[in-house]
């Protein structure tokens, strides 16, 4: 939990120093639910379920009409739980219990964006984005939990499209797919990429 209000907090500081660095026309803000499916048989391996509870927010710059660049931030909070089963230690002791898995990440990216058309109903896009990505990892064996923090680089791809409320407004509703690869090599689980699906709202800061 206090990972996660430190990423929290150094996401909203990131917000604030691009707003008063970009205090221009054309800066945008973007929150979406975001849900993920590992990807990778090390990842699924250690968890295999989407995970729904996951959001994404980004504030982008407009350079033109067509580009974009600003930050990019999302969180996905993954959870399996096995039944139980006998677990066998490094002294030969066996133990029979309910093993948890949990693992969050929190990318954080510098983004730049393209956008096909600047009018009409429909404006389809694309994106790619390069930074850093906060991990947690938190195994819970019976009542025993070894948590680990870790930084690691990220990299994202998306594609989407943001409908207008009207054909003269900047807010709009968005959809799109996205795929993060995450470099990640610790704890017996190797690479944390990921494809997901977002879903929210454009909002014009001025």
């Amino acid at each position: 939990m206090k990972q996660v209000i430190k990423i929290t907090l150094f996401f909203a500081s990131a917000i604030i120093i691009t707003q008063a660095s970009m205090a221009q026309q054309g800066l945008q803000v973007s929150v979406n639910y975001n849900a993920s499916t590992p990807l990778g048989s090390s990842f699924r391996d250690y968890v295999n379920k989407t995970s729904f509870r996951g959001l994404q927010e980004s504030v982008l710059f407009g350079i033109n009409s067509h580009f974009r660049v600003g930050l990019q931030s999302s969180y996905n909070d993954f959870y399996q739980k096995y039944e139980r089963q006998v677990y066998k230690f490094t002294d030969g002791s066996d133990v029979s219990t309910v093993l948890s898995n949990t693992l969050q990440t929190v990318p954080v990216f510098a983004k730049g964006e393209y956008s096909f058309l600047n009018k009409g109903f429909l404006k389809p896009y694309v994106g790619l984005g390069a930074g850093i990505n906060f991990v947690n990892y938190d195994q819970f064996l019976g009542g025993f939990e070894y948590d680990k923090h870790y930084t690691k680089a990220a990299f994202t791809g998306d594609a989407g499209v943001m409908v207008p409320f009207s054909r003269k407004s900047n807010y709009g509703f968005r959809l799109s797919t996205s795929y993060n690869l995450m470099p990640f090599n610790k704890e017996g689980v190797k690479n944390l990429d990921s494809w997901n699906v977002q879903t929210g709202f454009t909002i014009p800061l001025n």
